[in-house]
């Protein structure tokens, strides 16, 4: 059982440790654009360090409150490619 438990912890451990230094070339914990009161506009770029933000609008919805909200996919592209960011709400006003 403690061999299971030391393995466990090694391999958490390692987890760990692979997601505090990220990948080569991605993004860790750089600023997209905020693009709340923006407009939502079809695309924005913003430049960070190495590379830059591109987000895409990908469909506008009205929420419960009655505001139109933009749902943005998010890239981040620089010299080593492009890599998914996931996606992102912003409130349009």
């Amino acid at each position: 059982m403690a061999f299971r438990r030391a393995t466990k912890v090694l391999a958490v451990t390692a987890l760990v440790g692979a997601l505090a230094l990220g990948a080569a070339g991605t993004a860790s914990a750089a600023p997209v654009a905020d693009l709340t009161g923006k407009g939502c506009p079809e695309e924005y770029f913003n430049g960070y360090g190495d590379g830059q933000f591109q987000q895409f609008l990908a469909y506008t919805y009205t929420a419960g409150n009655g505001q139109l909200y933009g749902r943005y996919v998010v890239y981040w592209v620089n010299w080593s490619g492009t890599t998914f960011q996931g996606t992102a709400d912003y409130r349009c006003y």
